[in-house]
């Protein structure tokens, strides 16, 4: 499939600095899910999460210190598939001044945002719940917030997101007011903005869960040694909203095309279903 390259580009001299248009904004995950990192991982591998989902009795002035109670302990899977996006530059295109490298920021916007949707494909009211929350924007403000922490009281932590309609109606409005981003505002352990929502619960603008309500793992593609030493170059990017990808191009001899390619080993499940909650848009 050919590339649409405006033709305006291929007679004027390009600028050094490209400008690439706006893509989602992904709130951060590493605060609230649990990340289990396996390295290196094949498409299609089951990783097994242990959940400990109930201790021992507890005695009181115990006669014997071995007359111990069984714990209990259940299996989350999580199963890891290969995220890749791949873009290319034709030798036509290069000989008319045109780079790879612009192609790279708009392409990390792309797979970010197919990631996201893998992760959040285990908000739902099934693994969670009924939504604690059920808010159209024009009627959210910073006191529905309580009727959420309340919601999630029993959580270790509780880190929310919540989609930038709803956030904005928690922007300060003088400087004596803090920012909705610094740690413990409005009670919550951490507070960000997310504005894709397609991998989860339908209508679903937020999430709030401790550490362990989401298990994730990532990793590092398999790769044989000598492939990877064909490549130009091979390495570990950040893909917006925070899970490693890596990066690596190439070159087809026979056309002289020049590729990118950007691939992540990611899968996700429900942890602990009692430490999530989803807010909905109250449509």
């Amino acid at each position: 499939m050919a590339n649409s390259f405006a033709s305006a580009l291929a007679v004027d001299t390009l600028a050094e600095e490209s400008i690439t248009t706006l893509g989602p904004v992904l709130g951060l995950l590493d605060n609230f899910s649990l990340d289990v990192a396996v390295n290196p991982v094949a498409p299609g591998s089951r990783i097994q999460v242990e959940v400990v989902s109930g201790g021992a009795t507890a005695q009181v002035n115990p006669s014997s210190y071995t007359s111990s109670s069984d714990s209990t302990k259940i299996a989350r899977a999580v199963t890891v598939n290969q995220h890749s996006i791949s873009f290319k530059v034709t030798q036509a295109e290069l000989n008319n001044g045109h780079r790879l490298r612009s192609l790279l920021r708009k392409n990390l916007q792309v797979i970010g945002t197919a990631c996201r949707d893998a992760v959040f494909a285990p908000i739902t009211a099934a693994n969670y719940g009924a939504a604690v929350l059920d808010s159209t924007a024009a009627d959210f403000d910073a006191s529905d917030l309580q009727t959420v922490w309340g919601a999630c009281k029993d959580f270790p932590t509780r880190h929310l997101i919540l989609d930038g309609g709803y956030y904005s109606k928690l922007l300060p409005t003088n400087a004596d007011s803090f920012l909705p981003g610094q740690s413990g505002a409005y009670g919550f352990d951490t507070l960000a903005m997310n504005n894709a929502w397609a991998g989860a619960e339908a209508k679903c603008i937020g999430f709030c869960g401790s550490a362990d309500a989401l298990a994730i793992a990532s990793g590092e593609p398999i790769m044989d040694d000598e492939i990877q030493d064909l490549l130009s170059f091979y390495e570990a990017v950040e893909l917006p909203g925070g899970l490693t990808a890596y990066l690596s191009s190439f070159t087809d001899l026979g056309t002289r095309t020049r590729y990118m390619n950007i691939s992540v080993m990611l899968g996700a499940a429900v942890g602990d279903n009692t430490a999530g909650a989803i807010i909905t848009d109250g449509t």
